[in-house]
């Protein structure tokens, strides 16, 4: 019984991990991976909200984004393309409303779906930000 005592719970690892890279500050957590440290998803963080750093700008139209959501998903090297709003949304930086035909950054499209794949970030949010 005794030795079983030093195993680690995978229950509580996970939850230890989604909280260093979610931000949670603890004595005994390590630093996130420099890519899960960029600018915050809105001036109101959530706790559950993404972290977004940009890594490159690839093209005029294009940009590298590091997306870490620890709910939903990881996305260390995603490329994000400028397009128009198909759809009203909000912004995944600013918080701010997003009205069709705005220019906005969404994720490329590929298959299987990214999991963000509905996210839209305002392109005069993440331009004012480089």
């Amino acid at each position: 019984m005794e030795a079983q005592s030093n195993i680690l719970d995978p229950w509580l690892m996970t939850i230890g991990i989604l909280g260093q890279l979610s931000g949670e500050k603890s004595s005994n957590s390590s630093v996130a991976p420099d890519w899960a440290q960029g600018f915050e998803s809105s001036p109101r963080k959530r706790a559950d909200g993404p972290t977004i750093r940009f890594l490159e700008r690839a093209t005029t139209t294009s940009v590298t984004l590091a997306w870490l959501d620890p709910l939903r998903c990881v996305y260390g090297n995603q490329e994000w393309h400028l397009v128009r709003a198909r759809h009203s949304g909000v912004c995944a930086v600013s918080g701010r409303q997003i009205q069709c035909d705005e220019y906005v950054y969404r994720p490329q499209r590929r298959r299987p779906q990214a999991v963000n794949a509905d996210a839209m970030i305002l392109r005069d949010e993440l331009e004012k930000r480089l």
